[in-house]
């Protein structure tokens, strides 16, 4: 019998490298499904609720992309592909969604924690995003700090302020046994 691909959840501040992980990551299993909770939300086109100031709207919708996410992570799994879901959002809010939409799934959980120069300079230097870095700033100063002391057993947490994408590859791979 075959082993259950993983459904691989990937947190940490805006710009710690989810996105650059995921991708590479995907490539070590034969079927690869690289679902980022940012682009669900994007898909709303009328009364979307943005992330800064945060309401209660925002949350709503973000519970709404997450419930999504796991859907979608769940046929993907089903017919046989790794997913990477790629998702800044505390650890503590996703071991809500892993217990309520994919429990008994075979799930990893990973948290990238970059130090915080390295994190607002990846920041300051991506172009990949449609608004100025300086957006970010503040809420990664916070994630940065929060994450660090509300991450619930279960995760693996890397510093990848160091570490070649490659390196952070091999460490998810080699910890959480998918290797």
């Amino acid at each position: 019998m075959t082993q259950e691909p993983p459904i691989i959840f990937v947190s940490g501040p805006p710009a710690a490298g989810k996105s650059t992980l995921c991708t590479a990551l995907l490539k070590e299993f034969a079927f690869g499904f690289h679902l980022a909770v940012d682009d669900l939300r994007t898909w709303v086109t009328s009364g979307l609720s943005e992330s800064v100031p945060w309401t209660d709207e925002t949350e709503r919708q973000f519970q709404i992309a997450e419930a999504a996410a796991s859907d979608v992570a769940k046929r993907y799994q089903n017919s046989g592909f790794a997913v990477a879901i790629d998702h800044c959002r505390n650890p503590i809010r996703l071991e809500h969604v892993v217990n309520d939409h994919l429990q008994g799934r075979n799930v990893v959980k990973v948290c990238l924690m970059p130090n915080l120069a390295t994190n607002l300079h990846r920041n300051a230097t991506r172009t990949n995003k449609p608004f100025g870095p300086e957006l970010l700033v503040e809420t990664i100063k916070y994630t940065n700090e929060r994450y660090r002391i509300e991450i619930p057993d279960g995760w693996l947490v890397i510093d990848n302020s160091k570490l070649s994408v490659s390196d952070t590859v091999r460490i998810v791979l080699d910890r959480t046994c998918l290797a």
